[in-house]
């Protein structure tokens, strides 16, 4: 590929804005765009999340079943929700390589504001799944960009560390969600007429929704990733983001950093660097509908070669591992401030009693077998294990990025999945909501563990020209799958409870052996140059 003096080939231009990256030394930019990306994956996991929250509060005024709250994470219609994410989650991957990283975040996160806005106002249930539907499609924009925006950022001596600290983000929405649930949602508010009807829990969903506005305002002063710029040819942008993040890591001008390169054997990528110019006569009409066409054949063509050998085995092992962790999840992660729930209700009525998950939710399956749920207030057992649930996370979350370099990501794959399999089939055995709440919060912290690996693992295993397609594809499984997921666990979890526990426990067992047959060592693939006097 050649565009406006570009280097020749895919290839030597990924090597080039390696080098130049890696020249822009590491510091204070690099910290600046860690900490947005993480706020947006940690909007990420708390609006995901929160969906278990308003589950219980919404029940009066929608009159749900059980069946149908599984529906206010996935639509009525399971055709439709397949279509949707399939659209969602390769629109988004598509739509970066279209017009970038930054315009796809920025585009997904002001819609999925929007959408949850709308949403927290609409009293009719249908409309709430539809706006649900959409929001969901819009927040799948999160996951399948954000990791490939922050590592293309990084250099390949810091990209493992930093896409690792992405889990401590998740961690932290964990956190802030029940928190925030327990100021808002207990708040007497009532305003209800024949139209419209206004509560605690319509001003959680609009409360939920405002860090993306915040998030959506703070991505407008970066700029467009230096990999993206480098592929399409915008050799101006990159100069001025390359120098831009020279300045803020280092304090030093871009005269100095084009000297540096010098220095260390690289005139040539100085040269080009130096002697960029703005473009100043806009692109016609003609050339930019060309420009389009050229990308649209180019995504086909690259979803083409994710589908064949050498990376059809790559492609089908991330994704098959997402599907499996997406269902298991998304699944408990979604239910788990329900059958908080449960134990709190079963207690509160039999103290003394002995239950476990199974036997809870067969219980209030006869007390309420047709009726809808209305509890006019959450418990607030529900709130303090949720919150819990998101500390937990915590030790694993620091852990992972100060310890792979050593042991790598397969390591922590493997034996994150293999620790939340057994965990799964530990829920058969609880007695109690202590004993549940200590399972759940292990299951959470390591399945979570595995969830964001793989998601990095995709940005090093993958050139730059495939890794956006790599990152919606395997985003459509990992959705897919916890739709799937969610669906199945409304449906079994009150009459099957025994075969939905073996169902995750065996889904993560095929996560750590496909984990373990990734073809990775112990260090990611990353591209790793011989730089001379690199401090």
């Amino acid at each position: 590929m050649q565009v406006d003096g570009a280097l020749d080939d895919t290839q030597s231009v990924e090597t080039d804005v390696e080098i130049a990256v890696t020249f822009t030394g590491f510091g204070k930019y690099n910290i600046k765009v860690l900490l947005l990306c993480g706020l947006i994956y940690m909007n990420t996991g708390f609006s995901i999340s929160s969906v278990g929250l308003i589950l219980p509060s919404a029940a009066c005024d929608f009159q749900l079943t059980t069946i149908d709250k599984g529906r206010i994470s996935a639509t009525p219609t399971l055709v439709v929700i397949i279509v949707g994410m399939i659209i969602g989650a390769y629109f988004w991957g598509c739509l970066a390589d279209l017009v970038g990283r930054k315009k796809a975040l920025l585009t997904s996160t002001i819609s999925y504001a929007f959408c949850e806005i709308i949403s927290s106002v609409v009293s009719n249930y249908w409309g709430f799944l539809l706006l649900k539907f959409f929001s969901g499609f819009s927040i799948s924009g999160h996951s399948t960009v954000v990791f490939t925006y922050l590592g293309e950022f990084q250099s390949g001596k810091t990209r493992e560390r930093m896409l690792c600290w992405m889990e401590m983000a998740w961690s932290l929405g964990l956190i802030a969600l029940p928190l925030t649930g327990w100021l808002v949602i207990p708040i007497h508010i009532s305003f209800i007429n024949d139209f419209f009807s206004f509560r605690s829990w319509n001003l959680f969903v609009i409360v939920c929704a405002l860090p993306s506005v915040f998030i959506g305002c703070w991505l407008l002063s970066f700029p467009e990733s230096p990999k993206y710029l480098a592929e399409s040819g915008n050799n101006y942008q990159l100069a001025k983001t390359l120098f831009m993040m020279h300045k803020e890591n280092t304090g030093n001008s871009c005269e100095d950093y084009l000297e540096t390169l010098s220095q260390n054997g690289y005139e040539q990528l100085s040269l080009k660097l130096r002697n960029v110019q703005e473009e100043t006569t806009p692109m016609s009409s003609e050339n930019q509908l060309k420009r389009v066409r050229q990308l649209l054949a180019n995504i086909y063509q690259q979803t083409l070669l994710l589908m064949k050998p050498p990376l059809l085995r790559k492609t089908a092992n991330v994704c098959s591992i997402m599907f499996c962790l997406g269902s298991s999840y998304y699944a408990l992660m979604l239910w788990f401030p329900e059958l908080f729930q449960r134990f709190a209700t079963f207690e509160g009525k039999s103290p003394a009693a002995a239950a476990s998950v199974c036997s809870v939710s067969e219980q209030s399956l006869s007390r309420n077998q047709m009726n809808y749920n209305c509890l006019t207030t959450i418990p607030r057992t529900v709130y303090v294990h949720t919150l819990i649930l998101g500390i937990a996370c915590v030790p694993l979350s620091v852990m992972l990025p100060l310890c792979v370099d050593k042991l790598g990501y397969k390591f922590y794959l493997v034996i994150s999945t293999l620790v939340a399999s057994g965990v799964a089939l530990g829920l058969l055995f609880v007695k109690s909501s202590i004993e549940n709440l200590i399972l759940s919060c292990i299951f959470e912290a390591a399945s979570s563990i595995g969830m964001s690996i793989v998601l990095a693992i995709v940005v090093d295993l993958f050139p730059t020209n495939l890794r956006a397609i790599a990152a919606a594809l395997c985003a459509f499984c990992g959705r897919l799958g916890a739709l799937v997921g969610n669906h199945m666990f409304g449906y079994l979890i009150d009459t099957h409870c025994l075969i939905l526990i073996i169902i995750v426990a065996v889904q993560l067992l095929v996560c750590s052996v496909l984990g373990y047959l990734l073809p990775i060592g112990r260090h990611p693939e990353t591209t790793v140059f011989s730089l001379k006097n690199v401090s």
